[in-house]
């Protein structure tokens, strides 16, 4: 797939993004946008372990369930906390406290202010933020697509606060994405509900192109359920804000990442989608020769696509606690042998 006319975007990110394509790829929208209001979310979605709390000028969706050792959870592009709805209870029952939240203008969280959007990788400040409200010095950190990438510049910020790290199909770079081909429906889809006037522009994707989106990006598109599919077409038909491109323009700084990869210590899972058309499992070995300074182990789930906690969130569970329980269950203290 040739590179978007966008400066410094790439067009995978950019897709899962739910951004604009270039003029090129997009066509008059085919019907009016249909836009929920928020209540009407809220009523639909919300949770019995909703909660609400402002960060940095922004209301923010989170949940936080179980007692012991933290595990943060971060959903990638125009998804929700919801990807982790099937994942959670077998963390919480293994005995670990399960924090997850909505980015702003995501799921059930409202649109942030200008000045948040402003400043430089933003979901990492809501990130700090949300760690701070909750009082939770050091967390186990699981990302998937983008909330991996969020996960890996946090944990190069902060070092201490991160004790490991799990990066489910997550980006790093322009390559990601070289040379994929869409299918047939969802470059159609894509074509009819792009309006193409730039990164301002008002999306509205229909019910057809989310079928098209995960009949492309999954593994066994069999394994999404109506009702999924229902929950995306209403969490992105909402009133939309200007720009949520502060991820994508992040991962487009190579120098940058980079540095953030560089500066990662906390032992590391690339838990990975094998079938993913955005990142195959060539790009995961590409992220673990980038993890120069920690211990990284790499599972490959050879059926699964872009999305591993929403296709087979049982796995992915059980995956993430074996890392946790048995690979890697203490940090090593002794130096290493060479050194002694």
């Amino acid at each position: 797939m040739r590179r978007t006319t966008f400066p410094r975007i790439f067009p995978a990110l950019a897709l899962m993004a739910g951004l604009p394509l270039p003029l090129s790829l997009a066509k008059a929208e085919t019907s009016p946008p249909a836009y929920i209001a928020h209540a009407e979310l809220e009523r639909r979605y919300g949770l019995p372990y909703s909660r609400f709390t402002m960060i940095e000028g922004a209301r923010i969706h989170y949940a936080d369930q179980g007692k012991g050792p933290v595990i943060v959870l971060l959903h990638g592009s125009s998804g929700s906390l919801r990807t982790y709805d099937r994942v959670v209870p077998r963390l919480v029952d293994s005995g670990y406290r399960v924090i997850r939240y909505d980015e702003p203008n995501m799921g059930l969280s409202g649109p942030a202010p200008q000045a948040l959007y402003d400043r430089p990788l933003y979901p990492v400040v809501v990130l700090e933020g949300m760690l701070a409200k909750l009082n939770v010095r050091s967390a186990i950190f699981v990302g998937v697509s983008s909330g991996g990438a969020a996960a890996f510049f946090f944990a190069a910020r902060h070092p201490q606060q991160v004790e490991r790290l799990v990066l489910s199909n997550t980006p790093m770079g322009r390559a990601d994405g070289k040379g994929m081909t869409l299918s047939r429906d969802l470059a159609r889809e894509l074509a009819l509900s792009t309006p193409g006037q730039g990164r301002k522009s008002k999306i509205y994707r229909p019910l057809s192109y989310w079928q098209a989106f995960f009949r492309f990006f999954t593994g066994e598109p069999d394994r999404v359920s109506p009702a999924l599919l229902t929950q995306y077409y209403d969490m992105n038909r909402r009133e939309p804000v200007p720009d949520r491109l502060a991820m994508v323009e992040a991962l487009d700084d190579a120098p940058g990442v980079a540095a953030a990869l560089d500066a990662v210590t906390a032992p590391t899972l690339l838990l990975w989608g094998a079938r993913d058309p955005v990142l195959p499992p060539e790009s995961a070995a590409g992220l673990k020769q980038a993890l120069h300074n920690t211990q990284v182990s790499m599972l490959m789930m050879p059926d699964v696509g872009h999305y591993p906690p929403l296709e087979v969130p049982e796995r992915f569970a059980d995956s993430v606690l074996a890392y946790l329980q048995s690979v890697t269950p203490v940090r090593p203290k002794a130096p290493p042998p060479s050194q002694r």
